[in-house]
């Protein structure tokens, strides 16, 4: 070995990279934070020009450049670098670039370049020796590759498992930079003998052959500052793009999605044609807050802030969600599915409502299919019917305006339904001036009847509508309302206020409409109008006044249709949605019982995903976009308002195929930017995704990227975790470990028989001694207990407390997956709170009782919880070792007192 070899016995190499090393980390975090010192933020005067249109949007970028360098300056005085690559151009020319997580400002240094590893050509710090980029011009190789872990002590800068790569030469850990040169810049005649034999010793222990294992000692998600090749290149992929990532645990999955977040919210990172992207973008927020991070548990969500905070993503609540919760906002607050205390939608949300059956769960895109179908059919045949009994109206204008209302209607069928809206939109005008005359019309007449009921019953002593009130008041709340879902809108223009003699008001209306109407069409006889209508009895409408008003009512509800296309196409959804539930009560989908007005959370997904999906169709119209600020197309500008420039999941599996379908409609138009991760064999939900050909559906353009590197495991509870997978999900196919790390470490232990918790506890005991025993000197690493039901959660973590606390150690119980703990405690959880959770021993307690309450879901709960530990894996069984578990016996041991 010559020249640049990394040998410390044979060249000062190692020391002289060391020495220059340590020296840029101090002038970059001096640098980063003399910014600091006087940082201001950018300037609001370069703002005059503009137009007050552009103003405000500018402001926001401004303000947003303003905390991405500041947070960016904060980062580089913390570590100050991530890597250091010595590179080639075709020339042989070599250059070395310094790479950090934040572009450092202002530093000149002669054949040394600094870069952001977001810029394009950070990508030199994923690849190993003799990979190449291209670059303006040429192309350039990595020569060697050398990657930090800067650490500020008191006496400076070090940096600890730093790793050096060459070209031809084995990888090389060096433990700490500053102990490498205080043993080579120590004078000769200072050390005696046994020094040099000490410090000769010391050094050996400091460089090791290979990459070391690192321990996690702290619960949240490892720090890969830089990228392997694979993973860098997936998350480099353009802003615009719809892609999967698949792969088994620990293969770095959910520190892609982050990275590749913190690069296209990084204005260094984008590109021309992505900025231009984010310029043209509708969405209401600024690029940096408009993104949404979807998990499948809050626990989750929790666990990854630091893990965001490191990419300098600041990541609140508004920005890392559930489904669970963002879909009741949706449902609630956005989209009017769901009842409020002023009105809202027709539903009520209950989680254990019993309104669907096993197949609605298990085949939701058949379910959707056919639902969307049915409410597109009639939403399109509805207004077919409408233009004919307008078309064929007595009053010559109302007939006019049919036959040119059924032409636009024809457009939808023969092109696109953004088509028929458009030009229905185009004639709502005239729709509204005709329909506000016929509505006069009708209310003069419902408005005599009521005045001849309160008349007569004056006459009488009575007052009619004081009786009417006392009478709606007796009405079941669950009375169907069903009649009036799609017909009744002709008050909808109006505010309908909440107050008792309103009501009653609208009430009376609403049966005097139905009387009218009663010849022609077939209503239920348990219709809250109905009701109203037999109470009434001879206190509604003459046989004159019915007759003359049917014709009337017939002209204004078909109007009424017309009168505001675009918000009768979409929020008429769940209307339309409750009447297929009806039409399909004791089929495939539904039992064949009364729901009334309670929807199941996976119907609440069918019909957010319907209506977004409309909205959607609407805004791909070039000539709706052109016309969004018109007042007709309000409801697709408030659209914009729940959409976001990034849609991020993580464990897609466990969602829905439409959930994910509701996910991806939320990724603003023209960007469309949806970036999920997963693993089949981790689906731990009865309705989660179960195939790559459901993901497609989600998203014909979906692009499946494969990740198969496992940084997490060792080699033992690696090969565990493939003896656990399912072979048909595809994700352990190509899974492996990474080169020139030493995997080697203890097989998992098993225990059955544990009846009490008390029992389970003195076993943990004598495993956690084991494992601090093995980790000495360093303090107990990140440990989890899981148990079968979330009732065990608190005995166990008591019964653990009295033996453990001999040890001066603490478990604290993660009740519902709410509470984390401090990272010196050891955290027992319900197994089905820590998807995605990462520790460096786990413990799983009562994997038999498991077995038999989650019968259909247990190997998954089994392959989840046994691909969270990193070293130290342990199993028990409080009755008997189950038999999927039993077949697999010889992966496992007794304890680690000899290992």
């Amino acid at each position: 070995m010559g020249g640049t070899a990394l040998s410390l016995n044979r060249d000062e190499h190692n020391g002289d990279i060391a020495r220059e090393a340590l020296s840029i980390f101090d002038r970059v975090a001096a640098g980063a934070r003399a910014e600091l010192a006087r940082f201001k933020g950018p300037s609001a005067e370069s703002l005059a020009p503009l137009n007050t249109l552009t103003t405000g949007k500018a402001v926001a970028k401004l303000n947003e450049i303003g905390r991405e360098m500041l947070n960016g300056h904060e980062i580089l005085s913390r570590e100050p670098a991530i890597a250091r690559v010595i590179a080639a151009d075709e020339a042989d020319k070599h250059t070395i670039f310094y790479i950090s997580r934040f572009a450092p400002s202002g530093l000149l240094d002669a054949g040394v370049r600094f870069a952001s590893y977001n810029a394009p050509v950070g990508r030199l710090a994923s690849l190993r020796p003799g990979g190449y980029i291209d670059v303006p011009g040429g192309s350039l190789e990595v020569v060697e590759r050398t990657l930090f872990h800067a650490e500020a002590l008191p006496d400076g800068w070090d940096s600890r498992d730093t790793i050096f790569e060459a070209d031809g030469q084995k990888t090389l850990t060096i433990a700490s930079l500053l102990r490498l040169l205080s043993e080579r810049d120590a004078p000769a005649d200072a050390l005696d003998e046994i020094e040099r034999m000490l410090k000769a010793a010391e050094v050996d222990d400091n460089v090791t052959i290979g990459r070391k294992r690192g321990i996690i000692d702290k619960m949240q998600l490892r720090d890969q500052a830089v990228l392997d090749e694979y993973q860098d290149a997936i998350f480099r992929l353009s802003l615009d793009s719809q892609l999967l990532i698949l792969g088994p645990p620990g293969t770095g999955k959910t520190t892609t999605l982050i990275r590749r977040l913190g690069q296209k919210l990084d204005p260094h990172g984008l590109s021309e044609d992505e900025q231009s992207l984010v310029d043209a973008s509708p969405s209401s927020l600024p690029h940096g807050q408009s993104w949404i991070m979807f998990t499948p548990t809050d626990l989750l969500g929790q666990y990854l802030k630091e893990a965001f905070s490191r990419n300098n993503v600041p990541a609140s609540d508004l920005r890392i969600k559930t489904w669970i919760g963002h879909r009741k906002e949706l449902a609630r607050n956005h989209l009017s599915i769901l009842r409020t205390a002023n009105g809202g939608g027709p539903f009520v949300l209950k989680d254990a409502a019993a309104t669907i059956t096993a197949d609605a769960v298990e085949s939701p895109i058949d379910w959707f299919e056919q639902f969307q179908a049915k409410q597109d059919g009639d939403f399109w045949s509805g207004l077919e019917s409408a233009s004919a009994i307008l078309t064929a109206a007595t009053d010559a204008e109302i007939a006019k305006l049919g036959g040119r209302l059924s032409t636009a209607i024809q457009s939808a069928r023969t092109s696109t339904p953004a088509s028929g809206i458009y030009a229905l939109v185009s004639l709502s005008e005239d729709v509204r001036r005709i329909l506000g005359r016929v509505r006069a019309d009708v209310d003069s007449v419902l408005k005599a009847a009521l005045a001849r009921a309160q008349a007569g019953a004056r006459a009488q002593g009575l007052n009619f509508f004081e009786q009417l009130i006392a009478y709606l008041d007796t009405l079941d709340n669950q009375a169907d309302h069903g009649d009036d879902d799609l017909d009744d809108e002709e008050d909808e223009e109006e505010d309908r206020s909440t107050n008792k003699p309103a009501a009653a008001q609208r009430a009376y209306y609403a049966a005097l409409r139905l009387q009218a109407r009663a010849k022609t069409r077939r209503r239920s006889t348990s219709s809250r109008s109905a009701l109203v209508i037999d109470w009434i009895a001879d206190r509604g409408l003459t046989e004159a006044e019915a007759s003359g008003l049917a014709e009337r009512l017939g002209w204004q509800l078909s109007l009424n249709r017309f009168s505001a296309p675009v918000r009768h196409y979409l929020s008429k959804i769940p209307a339309r949605y409750r009447q297929f539930r009806r039409g399909e009560r004791g089929e495939r989908w539904y039992p064949d019982t009364n729901p009334g007005r309670d929807l199941h959370p996976l119907e609440a997904d069918l019909v957010i995903l319907a209506m977004l999906r409309a909205g959607n169709a609407l805004l791909a119209d070039n000539r709706v976009r052109r016309n969004i600020e018109q007042a007709a197309y309000e409801p697709l500008r408030a659209l914009h308002d729940i959409q976001r420039n990034q849609i991020l999941v993580d464990e897609a599996p466990d969602f829905s195929p439409v959930q994910l379908a509701c996910m991806r409609a939320l990724a603003v138009e023209p960007i469309g930017s949806f970036f999920a991760c997963g693993d089949f064999n981790q689906r731990i939900t009865e309705w989660g995704s179960r195939t790559e050909d459901s993901l497609k559906w989600v998203e014909p353009g979906l692009s499946i990227e494969r990740v198969s590197i496992a940084y997490r495991q060792s080699r033992q509870l690696h090969d565990l975790a493939k003896a656990l997978a399912d072979p048909a999900s595809g994700s352990t196919a190509d899974a492996g470990l990474p080169d020139d790390v030493n995997n080697d470490a203890v097989p998992p232990v098993i225990v059955a028989g544990l009846h009490d918790y008390g029992d389970i506890a003195h076993w943990l005991a004598k495993r956690l001694s084991e494992i601090e025993r093995s980790v000495s000197p360093r303090t107990l690493p990140s440990i989890a207990i899981l148990v079968h039901d979330e009732a065990a959660v608190r005995p166990l973590t008591d019964a653990l407390n009295e033996v453990i606390e001999e040890q001066n150690l603490h478990a604290v119980a993660c009740v519902d997956g709410k509470i984390i703990g401090r990272d010196d405690e050891i955290r027992v959880f319900d197994v089905r709170h820590i998807k995605g959770l990462e520790f460096e021993a786990v413990f799983f307690v009562g994997i038999d009782r498991l077995s038999y309450d989650e019968p259909d879901l247990f190997e998954r709960y089994l392959y989840v919880g046994a691909t969270r530990a990193a070293t130290y894996l342990g199993l028990c069984s409080i009755d008997n070792t189950p038999s999927s578990i039993r077949r697999l016996e010889h992966h496992f041991t007794d304890n680690w007192q000899q290992r």
